[in-house]
């Protein structure tokens, strides 16, 4: 029987020996190695179709997705499928074709551990080792890396449809790879071209002089298991990493002496290696090829679906004496521990085979809340960001390769420095270089697409403010001079105050000339009473900056974090416990998007474990979160806000014949008391808000009857205006109090006027394209119509 006829999908529920899995075991057992093996427990072929129609009586019909589950357990096609699909089978006691083997008196335990004896031993039999004479060293042990290509036919033809494992990550999650190929296109040059095993990267190593006598192909067996492993569901074959294929890398070499001093020790404490995404880590580990005398596999944790697969292949490698680089942990989407992690733990605490563990800082974590107090028996080496000098160098390295894979090349206008400084400084996700390599692979897809030839610079500064939402002049720098009358910008927006707003943009101009020392563009406390306009002016600041309004304000209300817990609230709390799933308040925008303007109000109400977390945000320009992540602040201008101190403000103003500048040290004297000292010092510009005049008043409510005009007019087509006198009214009947501030204003403007008018629009006196006049008639308001 076919394997299409005998593992065939249905949407229904069938009965045992309707297409089931007694049919699937009945086709196995016609198999000689299959029939062999159940001859030793005492079955045969020849009894199975009595016992499936036996079974067929008395249980419940089989589900309809049987088959699904075999192949979650193994059960695939493939070389030594037979053996695989059994094996799936006998560790499926929810099946009836396992229910039809206890019937027949079937030791399932001792048929699935002969069947995994049976497994190995057909997979020992493919690996196959062929040397292959290099250069002589003085001295050194035997090394054994990965196939070098070769003429040479393989001593065994393998299935066409299998996959490698081994190949080279994609060049944007590392500074330095080559582009993933396709598998069509990628099987070819490991198995037949030739020129493949002439090309060697600079070797990168602590030990330059260890050169081994000889080169020891290892070509580790397609597990005969077939495992649930790969995107395409084929079993895939261990390979080890041919050391002379791999790129070169770029300011590493202290980070690669010190893996290979963390495997090569004697004592078990294995290595893992965290570090962001894009910042070359995989590539990092996969150099230890380079100047390891064993051979290295590299092993991606997505492949894996339960220990036992894992099991298997980690024993294999530790026969061969190689080392494992375990990647790609990070992408097991799952809040609970993996199936596989209790394989990976097991060679953790018995050193066979050395495993290095690549992480990211959220992946950590994530490691730490499944296994709690694992990361004390672990070596953690921290990956630190390249410098400018060797993310420029990384990044010209790996162009090539991608703009190589697109088919196009730059543009003579296109610099590749400026591509690093442009995603380097907007861009956020990746770390650098992958960040850089990202953006140029976009803008060579965009160029494709577009049926050009060359990338220019306006390609990757184009997807840029896509992205970000910047305005172009900002992002090619050619908006600066727009800065330089940034406070008259402002003072459109705010009414008075044009001491605070001189103080604000001053701070913007220093950090946009080049001034920023990594920290954020500005930090900043408004105190003042409320209404006065603190949280106006945030506003005119996103809008000014990012020419996004409120979508580049990002506001916290401060009170809401009163208590100590609420610091998880705030960046989001860690992995396995409640709320994780919903992120941080604050790292969780920024991480999306960090060019913001971020408003703290009300900060004095907030805990004082909350202001500690804002120390780092202020001294480094950045944050980790919950969940290990490093969020970017460098480009996001701080806003705090706070009443401390207004009721000295109110008690001095108008008392004396300067109130201007009455009251500001005492109010400055009342905040500095209140914060923690650590925190106080790191506050740029802290700055006080004077209550406002009536002049001010006047301003304001003129501003406030055109912003409600103009919504007006766009929602109804119908404009308004009031007069002088009914404003005077307004200001009159509101007062200038300064402890409340402008929010009366807007409140009585909002009963007094527009509810005036919305009655005569009701009433249909008022129609799309007339202009409604508020004036005073008597003492009271009226409103006259005009066309």
């Amino acid at each position: 029987m076919s394997e299409a006829a005998a593992v065939r999908s249905s949407t229904q529920r069938v009965r045992a020996g309707a297409g089931s899995s007694c049919d699937l075991l009945i086709a196995l057992a016609t198999h000689e190695v299959v029939a062999a093996l159940l001859g030793e427990i005492g079955i045969t072929s020849d009894h199975l179709p009595a016992l499936r129609d036996q079974l067929r009586d008395e249980v419940e019909p089989e589900p309809a997705d049987w088959h699904l589950r075999l192949q979650q357990r193994g059960g695939r096609a493939g070389p030594d499928g037979e053996l695989s699909q059994l094996l799936a089978i006998v560790r499926s006691a929810d099946c009836h074709a396992y229910r039809m083997l206890q019937l027949a008196g079937a030791d399932t335990g001792r048929l699935r551990k002969r069947l995994i004896e049976r497994v190995r031993e057909r997979g020992h039999q493919r690996v196959s080792r062929r040397t292959e004479p290099v250069a002589r060293a003085p001295v050194g042990p035997l090394r054994m890396s990965s196939r070098a290509t070769s003429s040479e036919a393989p001593t065994q033809v393998r299935p066409t449809t299998s996959s490698v494992r081994a190949a080279p990550p994609s060049p944007r999650l590392s500074a330095q790879r080559p582009p993933r190929a396709t598998p069509a296109a990628h099987e070819p040059e490991q198995h037949s071209t030739p020129a493949a095993s002439t090309v060697r990267a600079p070797r990168v190593s602590p030990r330059p002089s260890a050169t081994p006598s000889q080169q020891v192909e290892l070509e580790p067996r397609p597990q005969a298991q077939a495992k649930p492993q790969g995107r395409r569901g084929q079993p895939q074959e261990l390979r080890s990493i041919n050391a002379t294929t791999l790129p070169p890398m770029v300011g590493r070499v202290r980070e690669l002496s010190m893996l290979a001093d963390a495997l090569l020790r004697k004592s078990v404490r294995p290595p893992i290696l965290v570090g962001e995404h894009g910042s070359g880590r995989s590539l990092l580990a996969m150099h230890l090829a380079s100047v390891l005398d064993r051979p290295l596999f590299r092993l991606e944790a997505p492949d894996y679906e339960d220990d036992e697969t894992l099991a298997d292949d980690l024993e294999l490698i530790a026969e061969a004496k190689g080392v494992v680089v375990f990647d790609d942990l990070d992408r097991v989407s799952s809040d609970a521990a993996p199936p596989m992690l209790p394989a990976l733990a097991r060679a953790w605490a018995s050193g066979a085979p050395r495993v290095i563990t690549v992480l990211s800082h959220e992946g950590r974590a994530r490691l730490e809340a499944w296994m709690p107090g694992i990361l004390d028996t672990l070596d953690v080496l921290m990956l630190p960001p390249l410098d400018t000098a060797d993310v420029h160098a990384a990044v010209k390295l790996a162009s090539e390769a991608i703009l190589e894979q697109h088919e196009v090349s730059l543009a003579e206008d296109a610099r590749l420095s400026e591509l690093t400084r442009i995603a380097d400084r907007y861009l956020t996700g990746l770390a650098m270089p992958g960040r850089a390599l990202d953006l140029l692979d976009l803008a060579c897809a965009r160029t494709v697409r577009e049926a050009k030839t060359e990338v220019s610079n306006d390609a990757w500064v184009e997807i840029t403010c896509e992205r970000t939402g910047l305005p172009h002049s900002r992002v090619v720098g050619t908006g600066e001079r727009d800065l330089l009358d940034l406070d008259v910008r402002l003072a459109r927006q705010v009414v008075g105050h044009e001491h605070v707003l001189e103080v604000l943009a001053a701070l913007v101009r220093r950090n946009r000339a080049g001034f920023s020392s990594g920290r954020p563009i500005a930090s900043v406390l408004l105190l003042g009473p409320s209404g006065v306009g603190k949280t106006e002016i945030a506003k005119a600041l996103a809008t000014a900056l990012y020419e996004r309004g409120d979508e580049a304000l990002l506001r916290l209300d401060m009170s809401e974090y009163a208590e100590a817990h609420a610091v998880a609230r705030v960046v989001g709390a860690p992995p396995g416990y409640v709320g994780h799933e919903q992120g941080g308040a604050l790292t969780d925008p920024m991480v999306r998007n960090p060019h913001r303007v971020i408003l703290l109000d009300e900060i004095e109400k907030s805990h004082r474990d909350v202001h500690q977390l804002l120390l780092q945000v202020f001294d480094e320009g950045r944050l980790t979160d919950g969940r290990g992540r490093t969020v970017d602040f460098r480009h996001a201008v701080v806003v705090m806000t706070s009443n401390l101190g207004a009721d000295t403000m109110i008690h001095h103003h108008g008392q004396d014949d300067d109130p201007d500048h009455v009251g500001d040290d005492q109010v400055l004297a009342q905040a500095r008391a209140h914060f923690p000292v650590e925190l106080w010092n790191r506050i740029e510009a802290p700055l006080v808000l004077r209550p406002l005049t009536r002049a001010q008043m006047l301003a304001i409510c003129r501003r406030l009857i055109t912003s409600s005009s103009a919504r007006l007019t766009h929602d109804r087509g119908i404009r308004y205006r009031v007069d002088d006198e009914a404003i005077e009214q307004l200001i009159d009947r509101a007062g200038v109090d300064p402890a409340l501030g402008a929010r009366p204003l807007r409140h009585l403007l909002g009963r007094e006027i527009e509810s005036l008018i919305a009655e005569q629009i009701l009433r249909g006196r008022v129609r799309a394209g007339d202009e409604a006049r508020v004036l005073l008639d008597d003492g009271r308001l009226v409103v006259e119509i005009g066309r």
